[in-house]
């Protein structure tokens, strides 16, 4: 008796959540690293200083998502996912931002405040370290810059012959320039940001193929590759809609990683399965199709000459033929092998229907063996 079924495998659900965890923590893990280097890169190029609440947010929202990988990886991802363009774009818009205060010549000016009041240090001592204080507290490079007129106005203001401000008056004016000053850069920002947001997608896009592709299969790394290619083509594309496209490329790469992985643990559990059942299990091999379909294939003997062939195909489904048997020896290995894959392996049979059997194994040639599919418990 010969037979060929057609079924569904999947993973016991804790193994496929362990499985899809580790990938996720995994490949977070990996974006997390980005990060940190593309931080440190900012920080080390000089360009921290230009968006410094925004790279010190980011930051911070990294160390969150580190502590929160351990415990919660999916949520760690998404918040990942969407720290990630936040982090990218500091880049372009420091880069930005430095030109136009450099134009603006804030330097200068800086250090001839700075002149001034020092000139000024002993006729107004207190009012000289105060305002020196401030303005080197004064951190946001942009605020400033937008406010340097009204900065200006304030020190002549201050340092006039007559003028009789006390420090704590000069510091309260100061934290009136610095608050219309954040207004002002963040409104700033916010256009430079969607100036520069297709560069952004641009650098996250790519990001996404560094770290991802080399985990998938040479095949739909290629396709990772070429769909990556065209939304950074897209120049003329509106930048939201690449967002969205991003966000779906990530989604599914994670989704083929994720299928790759319950694949892997399925051709294990075969192999397994027939070795500990006395077969004698050549090394799985991956194969293509005359259809293009790439499929793993697993092929076993006994020293009688039977004959056990599983092929595993990355959406989920699987042929196994058991041939050259006699009598009901063929159905005496199938229940053999099959529990053992569901029992000990989560290896569970679904959908599965028999395509070709031959009871008496009457005809000695092997027959052409159509596809079938089989599923991992989850």
């Amino acid at each position: 008796m010969s037979q060929i079924h057609n079924a569904r495998y999947r993973l016991e659900r804790e193994q496929r959540q362990r499985v899809a965890e580790e990938r996720v923590r995994s490949t977070t893990h990996s974006f997390i690293d980005r990060y940190h280097s593309e931080l440190v890169s900012i920080q080390q190029q000089g360009l921290a200083e230009y968006v410094q609440e925004r790279y010190n947010s980011c930051l911070s929202q990294l160390r969150q998502i580190e502590a929160e990988l351990a415990h919660a990886p999916f949520s760690a991802r998404e918040s990942s996912k969407s720290l990630g363009n936040d982090i990218f774009a500091l880049r372009n818009v420091a880069r930005r931002i430095k030109v136009q205060v450099e134009e603006a010549q804030y330097q200068q000016h800086r250090d001839e405040l700075e002149a001034k009041a020092n000139a000024e240090k002993e006729r107004k001592t207190h009012i000289s370290n105060a305002w020196s204080q401030e303005l080197r507290n004064w951190t946001d490079k942009l605020s400033l810059n937008l406010m340097l007129k009204e900065v200006k106005e304030l020190e002549q203001q201050v340092f006039a012959e007559l003028s009789s401000v006390t420090p704590q008056e000069l510091l309260d004016k100061f934290k009136q320039l610095k608050t219309r000053g954040l207004a002002k850069a963040a409104d700033h920002r916010a256009i430079i940001e969607k100036q520069t947001q297709h560069a952004t997608n641009c650098d996250v896009v790519q990001a996404v193929v560094d770290i991802v592709s080399p985990s998938l299969p040479a095949e739909e790394s290629k396709k990772l590759t070429e769909q990556a290619n065209t939304i950074i083509s897209a120049n003329s594309k509106d930048v939201s809609e690449q967002l969205k496209e991003i966000d779906h490329l990530s989604d599914r790469a994670d989704k083929i990683i994720e299928n790759e992985a319950v694949r892997k643990e399925t051709v294990k559990a075969i192999f397994t399965t027939l070795k500990s059942t006395g077969f004698t299990v050549q090394k799985p091999k991956m194969v293509e199709t005359k259809a293009g379909i790439r499929e793993v294939v697993i092929a076993a003997s006994r020293p009688a000459g039977n004959r056990a062939r599983f092929k595993i195909r990355l959406d989920g489904s699987c042929t196994y033929e058991f041939d050259n048997y006699r009598g009901q020896t063929c159905k005496k290995d199938i229940d053999q092998v099959l529990p053992k894959l569901s029992e000990v392996y989560g290896v569970d049979l679904s959908d599965s229907r028999v395509v070709w059997s031959n009871p008496d194994d009457e005809d000695a040639q092997m027959k052409p063996i159509p596809s079938q599919t089989m599923n991992k418990k989850g």
